[in-house]
């Protein structure tokens, strides 16, 4: 007796379909996860030492997948209590290929003492795309 085509099509559809509900359970389980992962945790501490400079932290954290500005005033470390600064690197996880506009990311901040490093915070949560605006270029620049 020979295997049935339509069998075997079926068969084959039901695989595909739970690996990519499989695949799209954990990609929806790290984008929305509020939890730092410790090995990415560990890491980013190990890679940004207390004592380094702020500039060289700066560009480790570019180096490895976020984007950096300098702030001032409110963040929150990782035992998730409020704290200020008058200074501080904010840093977020690049978004992936596939992106919502608003997902949680990894997140690092790095506050300064003296110009080097002297706290780093990993934590993860809500990071939202702002929408670029409209071009400010005059009308008749050409």
């Amino acid at each position: 007796m020979s295997p049935n085509p339509a069998r075997i099509v079926t068969g084959l559809a039901a695989i595909m379909l739970i690996a990519g509900c499989s695949t799209l359970n954990s990609y929806m389980h790290d984008t929305f996860n509020q939890t730092v992962d410790p090995a990415t945790s560990d890491h980013i501490h190990a890679s940004v030492p207390i004592g380094a400079t702020m500039i060289a932290a700066e560009a480790t954290l570019s180096s490895q997948g976020y984007n950096c500005e300098t702030r001032t005033g409110n963040y929150t470390d990782e035992l998730g209590h409020d704290r200020n600064a008058p200074s501080f690197l904010s840093c977020v996880q690049r978004a992936g290929k596939i992106s919502f506009a608003c997902e949680n990311r990894d997140q690092v901040i790095v506050v300064p003492s003296g110009g080097v490093v002297d706290q780093v915070n990993v934590v993860r949560g809500p990071d939202c795309d702002r929408q670029p605006g409209p071009a400010l270029t005059p009308p008749n620049a050409n």
